[in-house]
């Protein structure tokens, strides 16, 4: 083999190498991605080019190539690990971001009036609200059924409906509780002649530290505030029948005790 074709040869290896390492690094895709095959394909080709010519050129030169070789391989390892972090930095900041976000929208959700009423954009008559501490992660529930009439409100089904007068909704449902207290609200509009069950939930079966209070008004101004201790919750129905209330002559009739949660 003449001297021109060696020399021909190792550049030839060495801009297929290079231009093969560039298109990786250039493409966008992780470096062992599969869309870069014909990248490191170019590169092996590359690579062996060098090698067979160390046999026809000196050592030391032969040398010289493998080493530049593997630094631009070490270059792009490192500078892939390096993106990589930096990506992964700009998901955890943006995700950061994003539940700042909602953590904001969800505090703005509940806001209170001067005078103290939770703000719920629709009219109503009676008002039921749970609240369970902060800063823990328990999935309570606040449910409304009346067997009689087959109807249940809870996060699955948020409202209920005869006509324009006469609806319930879930106004708020949380699935934890931050640094500021939020509260779990079914409003009640008409609804006259009915009578209902309230029923408050450990959902995720998280052990729960704080006690549950559980606050209903109603139109006439009768009021009545359950406090129930957290182990009521903690137990295998993780579920507590708090009262009844009867909208005809604006009764609460408390029942406080274990409820079976399969039947919901």
């Amino acid at each position: 083999m003449n001297r021109v074709l060696k020399w021909t040869l190792a550049i030839i290896g060495i801009l297929l190498s290079t231009f093969s390492l560039y298109t990786i690094y250039i493409s966008g895709k992780p470096t062992f991605d599969s869309y870069n095959t014909i990248g490191w394909i170019g590169f092996a080709l590359g690579f062996c080019i060098l090698m067979a010519l160390l046999y026809y050129l000196s050592v030391k030169v032969g040398i010289a190539y493998t080493i530049i070789l593997l630094l631009l391989l070490l270059f792009m390892i490192i500078w892939d690990k390096f993106q990589s972090k930096h990506t992964q930095q700009q998901n955890i900041s943006q995700i950061t971001k994003d539940i700042s976000s909602q953590k904001n929208t969800s505090d703005e959700t509940e806001q209170l009036y001067e005078n103290g009423d939770i703000v719920i954009s629709h009219p109503y008559d009676h008002l039921i609200s749970l609240q369970w501490g902060t800063l823990n992660n328990v999935d309570m529930d606040l449910i409304l059924i009346s067997p009689q009439d087959n109807v249940i409100i809870n996060f699955s089904t948020p409202k209920y409906s005869l006509d324009i007068s006469n609806s319930i909704w879930l106004d708020y449902d949380y699935q934890m509780q931050q640094d500021i207290a939020t509260k779990e609200i079914i409003s009640i509009l008409g609804m006259k002649n009915k009578t209902f069950s309230i029923i408050a939930m450990n959902y995720n079966g998280e052990k729960l530290e704080q006690d549950v209070v559980v606050d209903v008004l109603l139109l006439d101004g009768t009021t009545a505030t359950y406090t129930i201790p957290a182990e009521h919750f903690n137990d295998d129905t993780n579920c507590v029948y708090v009262c009844d209330i009867i909208l005809n002559t604006n009764e609460i009739i408390e029942v406080m005790k274990d409820f079976d949660s399969g039947g919901i």
